[in-house]
């Protein structure tokens, strides 16, 4: 299950990325979502995020998918910026609303920002200061899953990587 989600969400990164106006510059992100930095790290629920920022308008895309949440109330956000890198705990920079009343699901939604603000989340993305963060009432209001975001290569490096290989 966790390699079908992966590859979905990474099939839908390289399509956003490929997609939008030449002058604009998609920025692709993906995370995989665990227990992991979480303030009661017994969930054993996982999920998947691939967050895209687009400059030309401001808007940042949320792809999102989750299986065996606690609850069928969850609520989540990209949480910006922590003090270091991949690590620690950070306010909520952009809110997902709503996600589905389920356990198990997917979401997409695009967002408008204020061009501060939508700076200030892509420069704190870009080094590793940002996570997707799925809550669920209980006993993981907290936080149930996060991951950190991290760049998804460009296709170009998957070719050149490929390349390197071949030799």
């Amino acid at each position: 299950m966790k390699l079908t989600i992966k590859a979905t969400l990474l099939a839908a990164a390289a399509a956003l990325a490929l997609s939008g106006p030449a002058q604009a510059d998609t920025f692709v992100f993906s995370t995989i979502l665990s227990k992991v930095g979480e303030p009661v790290p017994t969930s054993t629920a996982t999920g998947a995020s691939v967050v895209s920022f687009d400059d030309a308008t401001d808007t940042v895309t949320v792809l999102l998918s989750f299986a065996g949440l606690a609850n069928s109330a969850p609520f989540g956000h990209i949480h910006c910026c922590t003090p270091t890198a991949n690590t620690g705990s950070s306010g909520v920079a952009l809110g997902f609303t709503p996600l589905p009343a389920a356990t198990t699901g997917s979401y997409v939604n695009t967002f408008s920002l204020a061009p501060g603000a939508f700076d200030s989340l892509l420069t704190g993305t870009m080094a590793g200061k940002s996570y997707v963060n799925i809550h669920t009432p209980g006993t993981y209001a907290g936080g149930e899953i996060r991951g950190f975001l991290v760049p998804v290569p460009e296709p170009e490096t998957y070719a050149l990587m490929l390349a390197g290989l071949g030799l």
